[in-house]
């Protein structure tokens, strides 16, 4: 049931994004520019997060492995 449902909203996304670009023929730049920071914001994010991760879990490794 759920795959059906994600289904539909993915072509229904599609669909928007369809209509959008055939709507207008214009493209900013800024905008573009702006979720390409975005996502490079996220993704820094991300890896700080993996990155903590690791570093906790090896701390947490070698003070078990100390007592």
């Amino acid at each position: 049931m759920q795959n059906t449902e994600l289904n539909t909203e993915t072509i229904s996304q599609t669909n928007l994004v369809k209509k959008n670009l055939n709507s207008s023929k214009k493209v900013d730049v800024n905008i573009l520019l702006n979720k390409v920071r975005a996502e490079k914001n996220n993704d820094i994010k991300k890896n700080l997060i993996i990155t903590s991760g690791v570093v906790g879990a090896l701390a947490i490794t070698s003070i078990i492995a100390i007592l």
